[in-house]
C-alpha cells in the first residue's frame, strides 16, 4: 500500500503501463480528462478501479463510481486521499 503523498506517480505509471499502447510516448498529465483523451473507456475503468482498490487498500462503493471521481489523475488522487482518510478514521 502506498502513502497518500505518492498517489499521482503511481496512477500515472499505471496509465502508462496498462492503458497506453506499448512503447507509447504520449504524455499524460494529472489534469487530462482520461475519457475525453481516449485513454480510459468503461471497460478500462473497471480494471483501473480494481487496481486502485488493491494498490491503495480502499474499497470504492458503488455510489462513488461517478465520472467526476475518475476523470483525471488529479481527480482520482483526490478521491483516494478522501477514502484513505475515511478508512483511517474508522479504524
Amino acid at each position: 500500500m502506498h502513502e497518500t503523498n505518492a498517489v499521482e506517480p503511481v496512477l500515472l505509471q499505471y496509465v502508462h503501463d496498462v492503458c497506453l499502447p506499448h512503447n507509447s510516448t504520449f504524455a499524460v498529465t494529472e489534469e487530462m480528462n482520461l475519457f475525453d483523451a481516449g485513454i480510459v473507456d468503461s471497460a478500462g475503468l473497471i480494471s483501473f478501479i480494481g487496481f486502485v482498490e488493491r494498490e491503495f487498500g480502499i474499497t470504492i462503493p458503488d455510489e462513488d463510481l461517478l465520472p467526476a471521481n475518475f476523470k483525471s489523475i488529479r481527480a482520482i488522487a483526490t478521491y483516494i486521499r478522501s477514502r484513505s482518510r475515511v478508512h483511517y478514521e474508522l479504524h
